[in-house]
């Protein structure tokens, strides 16, 4: 690019970063000694894209396809592959090859060839990074806090390409795997995950694992913050593992209170007040332990998921790795787009959780408020249809199968379990086109009031009045829709079967409805129908659906919802029966936590005490097949 200065004179274009002659001795050394090939492939993890000029990169690859197959690597060898490619001519002919293989300064030296290449390779990208972030803002691709994000995960991205893996060899997997399981046998190695200090706990889930969502959730009042307060101190001032705290419902104040009281065994109450001149150097030596852990705290109120994730990005840079998020509480959230219905906000919030996860490698705990449903049951105990925030379906309810072009209900899918459940179809609401995608869990939720609902054009569904249907607007609850107002209906399947097709009325429908807002739908995949009543049947058992990547599926010809529980690998709930039953309780004292989902392994009940006094959750250590015994520091 060139450029006028200040006294009008025109510049020198500048040249993006490179060594030349890094490159030629890069590949003549490859060419000349085969020990130099070892450190620039697999030390330095050099790739032809690193190569500035291009017949480099081409001779490069050419090179590492010899080598690859343990073929001879030298100057004939090399030209006869690009021959047989017909890429001789375009590198310069066997001349070219001839002479970087006899002008190698010093072979020995190769690796540290490669390193100038690759880093002059990392300053070109940064270079194309921020090139990029300039035309963003430039052009407004978005609101500024959306090209913040944008720009983080660019810069983000240069700097984990150095560290990217690669395909890994099967044995080289079979013989890292077979350590791990030598340690674990022999106590070596306690767990392969972050541990969370409970020893039942950890025994089911392994620890938990890198990449993983786990979702706690509760009713209020059951100890939600109590307890992912008590897995972060353990996590970090035990394990020494750096831990991302945001807490969207308490100050960083009011935390601290609550690690000092759970570290220092003195009662939160008396320690808000003051009243700590006994025990002052209890308080002091908390503090002191607490001062060394690896622990952060964000309290921002207002937080979105994209101010979330960018902090994170930070921090697991600046700490050399994090080895935990802990996110209280995902509703909490503040939501990117407010146009969106609060289930499709919620829903993109779990997935942007589970997105981070995998990103920085880093179990994520994600809290979340449970619906009232429990108190409507005489147990009071959670399941895993109260963290939906959709609802149910009828067994009845139709689902068609486009891998054999047939149909199912979701009464039959239920009943069938298994872990090899068919695809359904589902809506991209990226591009508001349907597509195949795996039921990953078919089963019931109990029996609830239904209602009817009715399209103008016949189509009819039962539902529970919390289940969700795609309208204009986003994704609403039934009984929050009005008649006359637009539901999502998949309007032609693109093999042509299973699904009605009302083209002409549809399209129609949407020309009358599309002044309410400017819609995106693909008229060969989705349309709209009217909603013409609703109406209540009675009461019955009734099932839900969770759908691979979509988080919705297509039921009776009409697009549905279903939410959080998707993304996570692991939900647990928490239930205190002194809570609900404080006269008669016959568990004083004591908590469970229900592992309801375990993608990855077993379920089963973690029974744990909890000292509401300071507040804290601490192990419960079993003495007989009640486990019942006495209580145990977690951290």
């Amino acid at each position: 690019m060139t450029e006028a200065n200040g006294s009008g004179a025109v510049e020198a274009p500048l040249l993006l970063p490179q060594n030349l002659e890094a490159e030629e001795s890069v590949l003549g050394a490859m060419m000349v000694s085969e020990a130099a090939i070892d450190p620039i492939v697999h030390e330095a993890r050099l790739t032809a894209e690193d190569f500035y000029r291009g017949r480099h990169a081409t001779i490069y690859a050419a090179i590492h396809d010899l080598y690859g197959r343990s073929e001879p690597v030298d100057a004939l060898t090399v030209s006869e592959l690009l021959k047989s490619q017909d890429k001789l001519e375009e590198v310069g002919g066997r001349e070219a090859i001839s002479g970087l293989a006899s002008s190698t300064p010093v072979p020995g030296n190769a690796g540290h060839y490669a390193q100038i290449v690759k880093q002059n390779s990392m300053l070109r990208r940064l270079l194309g990074a921020a090139q990029r972030i300039q035309q963003s803002v430039h052009t407004r691709e978005g609101e500024p806090q959306e090209l913040v994000e944008q720009a983080e995960m660019l810069l983000f991205n240069v700097a984990r390409a150095e560290q990217a893996g690669d395909f890994s060899a099967i044995s080289d997997i079979l013989d890292a795997e077979t350590e791990r399981l030598h340690k674990l046998a022999s106590g070596e190695l306690q767990m392969t995950g972050t541990p969370s200090g409970f020893r039942k706990l950890d025994d089911i889930t392994g620890g938990f694992q890198p990449g993983n969502l786990i979702v706690i959730a509760a009713r209020p009042a059951m100890g939600k913050s109590s307890l992912v307060c008590n897995i972060a101190e353990h996590v970090a001032y035990k394990e020494k593992l750096p831990v991302a705290f945001f807490s969207m419902e308490m100050s960083e104040t009011e935390l601290a209170h609550r690690f000092i009281a759970s570290r220092a065994r003195i009662a939160s109450d008396r320690l808000r007040k003051g009243q700590v001149s006994k025990e002052w150097n209890k308080v002091l030596r908390a503090c002191n332990e607490l001062a060394q852990a690896p622990l952060w705290i964000d309290d921002s109120s207002d937080l979105s998921l994209l101010d979330l994730r960018a902090k994170c990005r930070r921090l697991h840079s600046t700490a050399g790795g994090l080895g935990l998020v802990i996110v209280d509480y995902i509703q909490l959230m503040r939501a990117e787009d407010s146009r969106a219905g609060r289930v499709e906000q919620v829903g993109q919030m779990s997935r942007g959780l589970k997105i981070l996860a995998r990103e920085l490698d880093v179990p994520v705990i994600g809290i979340s408020q449970l619906s009232r449903a429990p108190e409507q049951r005489p147990d009071k105990v959670p399941i895993l249809s109260d963290l939906r925030e959709s609802g149910c379906l009828t067994g009845d309810s139709r689902v068609f199968l486009p891998d054999t072009g047939g149909w199912g209900t979701i009464g039959e899918l239920a009943r069938a379990g298994g872990s090899s459940l068919p695809r359904v179809l589902a809506l991209n609401e990226s591009t508001m086109k349907l597509e195949p995608k795996r039921v990953t869990n078919a089963f019931s939720t109990g029996t609830k009031p239904v209602f009817k609902l009715t399209t103008k054009l016949g189509r009819t569904i039962r539902a529970t009045a919390n289940h969700r249907f795609r309208t204009i607007e986003g994704w609403n609850r039934l009984d929050q829709l009005e008649v006359g107002g637009a539901i999502a209906i998949p309007e032609r399947q693109a093999n042509g079967r299973g699904c009605r097709s009302e083209r002409r009325e549809t399209v129609g429908y949407r020309r009358k409805v599309s002044s309410r807002r400017a819609l995106s739908a693909d008229v060969e995949s989705t349309g709209w129908d009217e909603l013409a009543s609703v109406e209540r049947t009675g009461v019955e058992e009734v099932y839900d659906l969770t759908v691979q990547d979509h988080h919705n599926f297509v039921a009776d010809d009409i697009v549905v919802h279903n939410s959080i529980e998707q993304d996570a690998d692991i939900v647990s709930f928490i239930y205190r029966d002194e809570y609900y039953n404080p006269d008669d309780t016959e568990r004083p004292g004591e908590a469970d936590l229900v592992i309801a989902k375990h993608r990855n392994g077993p379920i089963g009940t973690v029974r744990l005490a909890f000292q509401a006094q300071f507040p804290k959750f601490v192990n419960l250590a079993s003495r007989d097949s009640g486990g019942y015994g006495e209580r145990q520091d977690a951290a």
